[in-house]
């Protein structure tokens, strides 16, 4: 193991987790009031999200003259709404603050005149129990430790023949929680072994809430105690409550209906944390950790479709993830590799539905307008609508199979992402390596890099490493497209760059790719015999130009390996790139075509070079839409007054297609510039796509995989179309090393039996042996299905 943390730093991580999971519980069912208007919040109207459409209802309706338990629940969704965003990092402007938003709800409980001699009693009972444990654990995570203890201290007689008695553990564990926060165990340990007899008689036992209590205990000894072993008592207890089907009954309308998952989740990753710190059976925590996994899986099933990466347990299930990968490093074996990538690949499939509704429209494509229409229309009934939650997950079935018909298997699998099968994974790896890259937050707040090394046979190693902040920040503010002028892009200068600003691309490698890939594995191949290398990277590591990478002080990796890109694991075919045969499309912008982005006109493109690879020879001009057999040697003839994307729809005719335009934009607002018409990614989604696709454009080929949602792009969408493999550049590229790489694949494609995954690499190659410049050939990239 490695990496091993103090047991107080646990303890305050499981503590915050919780937190997080149980306010997103209750924030997701405050969210539920305007959940009809969802698609309005989706598109940003105003900038309004779901959540300030929410807080408005809720700070409206407890404003308005409606009845004081109305009032008092509107007053504690509002400041638990305020709450979770605040701990998730969430923006959310609120004229008040949760403190007093929930002083406000229980006001509005409190009984004003009780009858001499009776103690005073809030109106709603069970209400008011959850409502003043919601504002006990909101004081406390304000800091105002003293006033959520004197809140949450409450004995179970106070609570005698309420109908509230149920709840008595969440005081409980509140009260444990503050003297948690301060480093004072002891002080509520002997409050609890009074308690002790109370949970274990009659009364008592078989509460909902009884595994609560097991859990603060669990927290107090481990604080105690780091070395004893009551705190797995205390673990295994909990959990077997939940195992049981005791505590089955731990879900409320006033908590949200994930509850009962949410506390399992928090339950069984604080435990295999336990277990991992403190020496413990590693199987075990193992176990656990898996068993977290399938809970927050199982809990993610319900969220609707459209709105995944916006759902309140959103940010929340990030963090778990963060989590999750945190213990898969310490626990370091190959078993725990597989939980880490399980983890890190869910962290990275959760947005794509809502990255479609953030302000994109697909009027040219009715198919999946109507489809995505249809998905929002069940998961978002009308008010009064009679439909199970059996019933829409049928239809939802089968519009996931509408979508794999009408468009692709990989566009189902980005809209409705199942969870990851590694075994199926592993299997469509194959014989290549894959490295999986992503960066997230864990709920310390703490930022890190976790990465998977997958081997032919599915080996796996799975790591926490750091990539640098001056690469950080140098590909934050720069592109190596940008050191053509071999000077400091970057002010003030960052670590990783030489004199004259040129990256340091050893540097660079030595802080991004595993040591075992770079001093072992790598060093058994060599440029004629390469390694297949497929990498899935996440945030900034998008923009690495991965092939420049320097291995050793003379050697690059794409001299000892095939590099290709894959936006997902998750949509990864188990077939390699094709070698280009069959009937192939060319459309090249040139000097005499005039092109503008936003009424700038742009600068002619230097397309000689791919002309003569074609066979057209003679002349500069540009190359209408055209066509040829591609290894027949025949000139491409011009295929005159047709549209492009008619031409595509042609069935599974074309093989091949050659673009040489003006690229820009980000994400699936990405185009491709032609005269008097501009081809978006959106657009491209709906086409269909040759199995492999040149496109030697600035930008198009930037698959930057964000928090929270898909990477979604013009490469994407061809993928997603019918391409198997795309080559295209990650930002702006040179014209003249652009020119000489795309002819050189045409002719290797024209002649050989070769895929262009593997052409890229051969021109690449080439411009290496010339002596050109990293910017000249390393930002064109190979992605692939």
């Amino acid at each position: 193991m490695r990496d091993l943390e103090a047991h107080d730093v646990a303890i305050r991580r499981i503590m915050r987790r919780d937190d997080l999971l149980t306010l997103a519980a209750a924030a997701d069912k405050a969210v539920g009031i305007v959940r009809m208007r969802e698609a309005e919040a989706l598109t940003g109207v105003e900038g309004r999200t779901l959540f300030d459409l929410a807080l408005d209802k809720q700070i409206g309706m407890a404003t308005e003259h409606g009845g004081w338990a109305e009032r008092a629940q509107a007053w504690d969704h509002a400041a638990v709404l305020v709450r979770y965003c605040e701990l998730a990092g969430t923006e959310l402007k609120s004229p008040y603050t949760a403190v007093d938003m929930h002083a406000r709800s229980l006001r509005e409980l409190e009984e004003n005149r009780p009858k001499a001699g009776l103690r005073r009693l809030d109106k709603d009972l069970t209400l008011g129990a959850f409502n003043r444990y919601h504002a006990a654990r909101d004081l406390r995570l304000a800091g105002r430790i003293q006033e959520a203890r004197d809140l949450a201290k409450r004995s179970p007689k106070d609570l005698y023949g309420t109908g509230a008695e149920p709840h008595i553990a969440h005081y409980q564990y509140e009260l444990a929680a503050t003297y948690l926060e301060q480093g004072h165990p002891e002080q509520v340990r002997r409050q609890f072994k009074e308690l002790r007899s109370y949970w274990k008689g009659a009364r008592a036992k078989e509460f909902s809430t009884h595994h609560r209590f097991e859990f603060a205990e669990a927290l107090v000894s481990w604080y105690k105690k780091s070395g004893g072993d009551q705190a797995g008592r205390h673990f295994a207890a909990a959990l077997e409550l939940v195992d049981t089907g005791r505590d089955a009954g731990d879900v409320s309308v006033f908590e949200g209906d994930d509850n009962q998952g949410v506390r399992e989740l928090s339950l069984a990753l604080a435990a295999a944390e336990h277990l991992v710190l403190t020496g413990g059976d590693l199987d075990r925590a193992m176990d656990l950790t898996s068993r977290a996994l399938t809970a927050a899986e199982r809990v993610r099933a319900r969220w609707r479709v459209i709105a995944r990466s916006r759902a309140p347990l959103a940010e929340a299930l990030h963090r778990v993830y963060g989590d999750v990968c945190q213990l898969a490093h310490r626990i370091d074996n190959e078993r725990a590799a597989g939980l880490g990538l399980r983890a890190a690949l869910s962290a990275k499939s959760t947005g794509f539905a809502a990255r479609i509704r953030d302000g994109l429209t697909f009027d040219d494509n009715p198919r999946i307008n109507r489809l995505l229409t249809q998905i929002l229309d069940i998961e978002n009934p009308d008010p009064g609508a009679m439909t199970g939650a059996d019933s829409r997950v049928a239809q939802l079935k089968a519009l996931r199979k509408d979508l794999e018909v009408a468009v692709s298997p990989m566009l189902a699998d980005t809209v409705f992402p199942l969870p990851a099968n590694l075994t199926e994974l592993v299997g469509k790896v194959g014989a290549r390596y894959a490295l999986d890259y992503v960066e997230l937050t864990d709920s310390l707040t703490t930022k890190a890099f976790f990465r998977t090394l997958i081997r032919p046979g599915g080996r796996m190693e799975f790591d926490r490493f750091d990539p640098g902040e001056g690469f950080r920040v140098f590909f934050s503010q720069a592109r190596v497209g940008q050191l053509a002028s071999a000077r400091d892009v970057v002010d003030p200068a960052v670590p990783g760059l030489l004199d004259g600003g040129v990256l340091d691309f050893r540097a660079l490698a030595g802080s991004v790719l595993p040591k075992r890939l770079t001093e072992e594995i790598l060093h058994s191949y060599a440029e004629d015999a390469p390694a297949i290398l497929l990498i899935s990277a996440h945030s900034w590591l998008s923009l690495i130009p991965w092939a420049a990478l320097r291995i050793d002080p003379h050697t690059r990796l794409i001299e000892r390996a095939v590099v290709s890109q894959s936006p997902v694991l998750t949509s990864l075919s188990g077939e390699l790139a094709p070698p280009v045969s069959g009937d192939g499309l060319v459309r090249l912008v040139g000097p005499g075509e005039t092109v503008e982005i936003d009424g700038k006109g742009l600068p002619d493109l230097d397309i000689e070079k791919e002309r003569a690879a074609w066979g057209l020879t003679g002349d500069t001009a540009d190359v209408p839409l055209s066509s040829c057999v591609v290894r027949s040697g025949d000139a491409p003839a011009a295929l005159h007054g047709r549209r492009f994307a008619d031409v595509l729809q042609e069935g599974n005719r074309w093989q091949f297609l050659h673009i040489a335009a003006h690229g820009g934009g980000r994400g699936f607002g990405q185009f491709l510039a032609f005269p008097n018409e501009r081809l978006s990614a959106a657009q491209a989604l709906g086409l269909r796509w040759p199995l492999s696709v040149l496109m030697a454009s600035c930008h198009v080929g930037l698959v930057q995989n964000d928090h929270g949602a898909e990477p979604l792009s013009f490469v994407m969408a061809l993928l997603t179309g019918g391409a198997r493999c795309v080559v295209a550049g990650i930002d702006s590229v040179d014209d003249d090393g652009t020119g000489r790489i795309a002819a050189a694949m045409v002719r290797a494609v024209r002649s050989g039996d070769v895929s262009i995954d593997v052409a890229l690499r051969n021109a690449q190659l080439g411009e290496i042996r010339r002596g050109t410049p990293e910017h000249g050939w390393a930002l064109l990239s190979a992605y692939v299905k």
